[in-house]
């Protein structure tokens, strides 16, 4: 038996990356109305958990201002040259569900990529054919990019169960192949971009040894008991996720917090974080492992955006023009 298991595995990793199968994207229709009025729904219950924190947010009104235009909406829900497709891949002998978006003519090109890990877990916070829209896919596309994402296992009629940093980060690690067998894609100019939950899986790939040109990481969480000592109501979720954590919650949350190894984090990292951010404190994430980088001389630029929340919502054009020039400037 011994013997057997050993051949399946072996198979299993031989297939990783593979897609099995893809399809067109189909985005749900939006007007810009409806779109408007979602993010103020967002929003105003973001605003209500952090008053009941002591945060304090700017109100709906102050953002109006920073919100996209409806030309700037018509534009990037238009999708003129670009295109979404839905892929089902194998990782770890699974059949694990992601997304490309790439411009629709890519013949005789090469491309950089962006791996972007998404936030959230389960359900919450999964991609969609237009998170761009809100988070920059568009403009990462627009400035030349490829994006390439993982629902992680588990997720989106995905199989297997996602662990919240486990062996989960094996569907994200798998995504290095793949992009090899895009003929379009420049494999000499990797990056990488993390969201909230996202950030902690970028640093995770980072310690298990992917080959990324640079990180980029909003709101991400580096530290999980410091997040739990300001957001104690997600015990009971990661207790759901994480495999042992009730027995072994040390090291089952230091092996997920990036301050603890930052000596592994070898790819230059940009952190931005808002000051206002209730659901990933500022001092005690990326302030804290801006400190750590720092003290193991690791290459990294830390941006800190003034009453600015978990998203950026005031700094969403600002932010991805800096993502987007620190990539460029790692490119090779």
């Amino acid at each position: 038996m011994g013997v057997l298991k050993f051949r399946q595995y072996d198979v299993a990793s031989q297939k990783n990356g593979v897609i099995i199968k893809q399809s067109v994207c189909q985005p749900k229709h939006q007007i810009y109305e409806q779109f408007i009025e979602k993010q103020k729904k967002a929003y105003l219950s973001e605003f209500e958990y952090a008053q009941q924190r002591g945060v304090v947010m700017q109100s709906w009104e102050q953002l109006v201002p920073f919100l996209p235009t409806k030309e700037e909406f018509e534009l990037k829900r238009a999708y003129v040259g670009f295109e979404c497709k839905r892929i089902e891949y194998w990782s770890d002998g699974l059949k694990v569900i992601g997304y490309i978006w790439k411009p629709k003519n890519t013949e005789g090109r090469k491309l950089p990529l962006i791996i972007v890990n998404r936030g959230g877990s389960l359900e919450l916070g999964k991609l969609t054919p237009r998170l761009g829209l809100r988070f920059g896919f568009y403009n990462f596309l627009s400035n030349g990019f490829v994006v390439i994402g993982s629902q992680y296992r588990g997720n989106d009629g995905g199989q297997g169960k996602e662990e919240f940093g486990g062996a989960d980060i094996h569907d994200v690690l798998n995504l290095i192949p793949l992009a090899k067998s895009l003929e379009y894609i420049d494999t000499n100019n990797i990056f990488m971009f993390g969201a909230s939950r996202g950030g902690m899986t970028s640093y995770l790939t980072l310690k298990q040894g992917i080959s990324v040109n640079a990180v980029a990481v909003i709101g991400g969480l580096s530290d999980l008991e410091a997040n739990l000592n300001t957001f104690p109501e997600l015990l009971n979720r990661w207790q759901k996720l994480i495999p042992d954590l009730k027995k072994n919650r040390g090291s089952c949350l230091r092996d997920r917090s990036a301050v603890y190894w930052s000596d592994k984090l070898d790819s230059p990292i940009l952190i931005l974080h808002g000051s206002a951010d209730w659901r990933c404190n500022l001092d005690s994430q990326a302030l804290a492992l801006a400190q750590k980088l720092q003290e193991s001389q690791k290459s990294h630029q830390l941006i800190v955006y003034e009453g600015d929340d978990h998203f950026l919502s005031f700094n969403r054009e600002n932010s991805e023009k800096r993502i987007i020039e620190w990539f460029k400037s790692h490119m090779k």
